[in-house]
């Protein structure tokens, strides 16, 4: 089922009441709202979505010497430096160890730091579980 609401009074409020802005989110520095910031237990909320909707767990594979390496990697990409900022302010405030790679990407490599993320953030993506625990 898909729902669609368009109505103007509905991007008001978003607007106006939430800090959502209108237009384009790259050119205006998206990131998460001051409002989420502020509280420890909304942070953690709102990065447990960006993570469900636009995150990603893989299997980061490499072979040395015709031996496989296999290691998990939890990792968020965005292409707006603030939002990176902020999910690695909150990653590393819960504990989690997190990484800066290239421009894009802000990951948890060490398998101990992503069991605690699925402890202390959790997930309700079903495929982020199934790789999880692969």
């Amino acid at each position: 089922m898909t729902i669609a609401v368009a109505r103007k009074k509905l991007v008001e409020f978003c607007n106006k009441k939430l800090g959502l802005h209108i237009g384009n989110k790259l050119k205006q520095g998206l990131d998460i709202p001051k409002w989420v910031r502020k509280n420890f237990e909304y942070e953690k909320r709102c990065v447990r979505g960006i993570m469900d909707t636009d995150g990603c767990i893989f299997d980061e594979v490499h072979n040395i010497k015709n031996k496989k390496y296999s290691y998990k990697k939890l990792c968020i990409v965005s292409a707006s430096p603030q939002l990176r900022k902020s999910i690695f302010e909150i990653w590393e405030k819960n504990g989690l160890s997190p990484r800066l790679k290239g421009n894009r990407c802000v990951q948890i490599e060490d398998i101990e730091n992503i069991k605690k993320y699925f402890k202390v953030i959790g997930t309700s993506n079903p495929k982020h579980l199934k790789r999880y625990r692969k």
